[in-house]
């Protein structure tokens, strides 16, 4: 990635000031090696990870079900930590799916 990862749906950027990415558009299970290259870029020597979905306007299951694989991907005490606009329905999509029990996987308000 090298700083950043644009197609016609999404942009990805890293934060400028804790490790982590934003992501901006629309998020597709498309989009699963990008993401995956820029989390673990950023993620080398941090404890917590942030992914920001703040600018997302739309999430697919496929992509959610990445981004709970690259959590599970982590080891304690290194963590994801998702930011998520209540539209997106984050919270109750992972507690359906039993996801909300991962360890690696902290989702914090917008």
């Amino acid at each position: 990635m090298r700083g950043y990862f644009v197609d016609e749906l999404l942009l990805i950027t890293p934060l400028r000031h804790v490790p982590g990415v934003r992501l901006s558009g629309e998020l597709v299970g498309a989009h699963k090696a990008p993401l995956a290259v820029a989390v673990a870029e950023v993620a080398r020597d941090a404890e917590e990870v942030t992914i920001d979905l703040t600018q997302v306007k739309y999430l697919a299951n496929s992509a959610l079900e990445t981004i709970v694989a690259l959590a599970r991907n982590l080891t304690p005490p290194q963590y994801l930590k998702v930011l998520a606009a209540p539209e997106l329905r984050v919270q109750e999509r992972l507690a359906a799916a039993e996801w909300d029990r991962i360890e690696t996987l902290r989702l914090s308000p917008a």
